[in-house]
């Protein structure tokens, strides 16, 4: 079965369009957005939604603990540092953990938990699939229930297990968290191989364009409809990740400095 993959922003006339079109044969499809709501605007019939978290749903109030700094981080201990992959991962994560503990988190989009809210009185089917790790897990849904996000009612499996074949990922209250080394889509075939019946279609919301094909790739293979939706509203914020100002960030710990507060400090040392 060919892939298709559409990544130019769609107009809002050809959305309509394909909202009112149910797809056949299994055909992928995968569009760019900036738009959260963009991702409810298709055909509603049978349809499972699989929600990424960091950078689509959520974000750090500031640059220390986001998704880029975790990256930057890693590839500093790696390239300057000269620790293995293995060894970098293991201190990021172990930092990163730290971190989440103690920082605020915020909605991407502002509406994010009223659409979520609608779509539950819907009975819409959705979930939550991050590559947080499990350990992450419990401090996670804690920082979504202060978003008022809660998958646990709206995901079609209620009961918590773990995946021990992928790296013990873990699915906790509606959200699949993703041990390490494994990528999206085994785990998203592995989730839909337990539901009772499957979905006709699925449609993933991510800020990362592998994900979402990886995810497009694996769903197709089980002969579902497919719609991946590139969410890219943090794009200009992953750009725009000042180092200096989370290395700031970290040298003060005991008290999370904002971006505001940590910039300020970084021009006074200058």
């Amino acid at each position: 079965m060919t892939y298709k993959k559409y990544r130019n922003v769609f107009n809002l006339s050809l959305c309509s369009l394909l909202a009112l079109c149910p797809f056949s044969n299994s055909e992928a499809l995968i569009t760019n957005t900036n738009e959260f709501s963009h991702a409810f605007s298709y055909h509603l019939e049978d349809v499972l939604y699989v929600f990424d978290l960091d950078n689509t749903l959520i974000q750090t109030a500031q640059h220390l603990g986001s998704d880029e700094w975790f990256f930057h981080h890693m590839t500093h201990l790696i390239e300057n540092e000269g620790l293995s992959k293995h060894d970098a991962l293991s201190q990021t994560l172990s930092l990163y953990l730290q971190v989440q503990n103690k920082t605020e988190i915020r909605l991407v989009d502002a509406s994010a938990s009223e659409l979520l809210s609608a779509m539950k009185q819907k009975k819409a089917s959705m979930i939550g699939l991050t590559k947080r790790d499990p350990k992450l897990a419990c401090r996670t849904l804690e920082q979504l229930a202060s978003l008022q996000i809660d998958f646990s009612s709206t995901s079609p499996i209620k009961e918590d297990f773990v995946f021990k074949e992928l790296a013990d990922t873990v699915f906790k209250n509606g959200v699949v968290f993703v041990g390490k080394g494994i990528e999206k889509g085994p785990v998203l075939i592995a989730y839909l191989k337990k539901l009772k019946k499957m979905p006709k279609r699925v449609i993933a919301i991510d800020d990362r364009l592998s994900n979402v094909e990886n995810m497009g790739a694996a769903v197709e293979s089980l002969g579902i409809d497919y719609i991946g939706v590139r969410y890219g509203k943090t794009d200009e914020k992953v750009k725009s990740f000042n180092p200096k100002i989370a290395n700031i960030q970290l040298a003060h710990f005991e008290k999370i400095l904002s971006d505001e507060q940590a910039l300020h400090l970084l021009k006074l040392e200058n």
